[in-house]
């Protein structure tokens, strides 16, 4: 199926999730869930084996991020647009009393360091934690439609951060869980469902790899983004290489 065909069948699932629950956007999570979603993370093996974790850059995610220093694991979030890159938070040189402050995603972070991908710099991203409107058990993700997230993640994979163990973690409200979700040769699925009750395991094992649509970024919003314009520069000295 065309990924034309399948943005709008998901266009018509989000309609359908807003109209269903019209006091809110679909697939909210109250903000007293929060605490819950980062103890329930805890108790997931990957999360536990894991060195280094992204997560969204909102208010929701902070005690995730938090909870991510404390456990002695590398933190990772993109920056707003991604028009700076990405910021690492390495737990190793806090000082305890101050990895509260250092799991803040507000700028200026005084513990928060650009991952200067400029300079070869990699990270190893062993998990990927998303937000997701709807999800299902056979790993299929309902965004908000912004496509930021699959963006992310197709930079990171781009970077070379993703590795074939890399897990993705959807957070989702628990009757948000589907049987199945249409996705676009461009969208990220994810291995585990996790809600503020449970932790379900999908059925999807591949590594998330999704390429990055070249053809659909307006040249300008590339110029501006920091990490697409390094990478659209390795792309196009790629290609120069290989022609005779």
């Amino acid at each position: 199926m065309e990924d034309a065909i399948i943005e709008a069948l998901k266009g018509k699932l989000r309609e359908q999730l807003r109209n269903a629950r019209p006091a809110q956007t679909p697939g909210d999570l109250e903000p007293s869930e929060a605490g819950k979603i980062a103890e329930r993370l805890r108790r997931l093996g990957a999360y536990r084996t894991a060195r280094c974790v992204m997560v969204p850059p909102t208010a929701f995610y902070r005690q995730t991020a938090l909870n991510i220093l404390l456990d002695g694991k590398n933190l990772v979030y993109p920056s707003p647009g991604m028009h700076k890159g990405f910021f690492g938070v390495d737990p190793s040189k806090i000082p305890p009393a101050q990895k509260a402050a250092a799991a803040s995603f507000r700028t200026p972070n005084a513990w928060a360091r650009k991952v200067a991908h400029r300079s070869g710099e990699k990270r190893r991203i062993d998990m990927i934690v998303v937000p997701c409107v709807a999800a299902s058990r056979d790993g299929g993700r309902l965004a908000d439609g912004s496509g930021r997230g699959d963006l992310q993640v197709a930079c990171l994979n781009a970077l070379g951060w993703i590795h074939d163990e890399t897990i993705v973690v959807g957070v989702v409200s628990p009757d948000r869980i589907l049987e199945t979700i249409p996705m676009k040769s461009t969208d990220i699925h994810v291995h585990w469902i996790l809600t503020a009750q449970s932790l379900l395991k999908t059925t999807w094992n591949e590594p998330p790899r999704p390429p990055i649509a070249w053809e659909r970024l307006d040249d300008k919003a590339v110029r501006r983004n920091d990490v697409l314009f390094f990478l659209r520069g390795e792309k196009n000295a790629s290609f120069s290489c290989g022609v005779s």
